[in-house]
């Protein structure tokens, strides 16, 4: 008898794992490539949503902890206001909601630079950081020259508080806010 030769027919383990690593890469490769800004927006919206939230349960923790109270004086009803850093964010700072307007919130920009310590429409914030946030959150891709961290705080005559992002990418499929 004559000895036969096995002729391999098909691919090696090794072989069909490179192809998959390979065609994983150039996938991912397309993905990034295909539009890098949307990806970026959607980052950008992910830590917005993030700091939203964090910030509405910053004040409601505080308000369990207080009797129900809101963070200093919150009597604007329906007005929407800007989370401000005080001095510009330097030293004497903390955070206060500066008065932006009645029936929207704009862009958050105010009319002077920075509320400063003993302005009459500041409500303080200074409770909330830092015991119940390490750092008042800045919302990415806002202009914070403009004496604001970005976001926005509404409080309607139920009680109910809205805090919001002032900027959003162009890619959100949502207005970014959280109500509580």
């Amino acid at each position: 008898m004559k000895n036969k030769i096995f002729k391999q027919k098909g691919f090696t383990l090794i072989e069909l794992m490179i192809v998959i690593a390979v065609i994983a890469l150039l996938a991912a490769a397309v993905f990034v490539a295909v539009d890098p800004a949307k990806r970026i927006g959607q980052a950008q919206d992910a830590q917005r949503w993030q700091d939203v939230t964090a910030i509405a349960d910053a004040i409601k923790m505080y308000m369990a902890d207080n009797q129900i109270v809101y963070p200093t004086s919150t009597k604007n009803i329906d007005v929407y206001s800007a989370i401000t850093p005080l001095n510009g964010g330097g030293t004497g700072g903390g955070y206060a909601i500066a008065v932006i307007g009645a029936g929207n919130y704009s862009d958050c920009e105010l009319d002077g630079e920075y509320f400063i310590v003993g302005d009459s429409g500041a409500i303080f914030l200074n409770e909330l950081v830092p015991t119940y946030l390490p750092t008042m959150p800045l919302n990415p891709g806002a202009h914070h020259n403009l004496g604001s961290t970005g976001y926005y705080f509404n409080r309607n005559s139920q009680g109910r508080i809205t805090i919001g992002s002032c900027v959003e990418s162009p890619y959100a499929t949502a207005s970014i806010y959280v109500q509580r």
